[in-house]
């Protein structure tokens, strides 16, 4: 490989994972806006056993499961949870497997 298309490909993984961390910071910041705007409007009853609880949770979700952004409804978001759970499972039972092949 040229030289210069080594370094072509190191500027545009560079500027790729550049881009990635930005994009997490923003979603980040994001998220703490959300969480500060939730604790104004305080909804619901009691100590935080309310609706507003809730939809705190499932911002929760959106953040921490891959394409939940996209998702508003919640049927559809749990839905994706639990595929996301059973998939994170298999990979875990598959590493493990592959793990106990490479130290026999």
């Amino acid at each position: 490989m040229d030289h210069n298309h080594v370094h072509y490909i190191l500027s545009v993984t560079k500027s790729a994972v550049i881009s990635k961390k930005k994009k997490t910071m923003e979603e980040s910041r994001s998220y703490r806006r959300e969480r500060k705007q939730a604790k104004k409007k305080k909804t619901g009853r009691g100590s935080g056993s309310g609706f507003g609880s809730i939809q705190m949770e499932m911002r929760r979700l959106r953040v921490l499961i891959p394409g939940g952004r996209r998702l508003n409804q919640p049927d559809l978001l749990l839905s994706k949870t639990t595929d996301y759970v059973v998939h994170l499972e298999l990979r875990i039972r598959f590493l493990k497997t592959l793990l106990s092949k490479l130290i026999v």
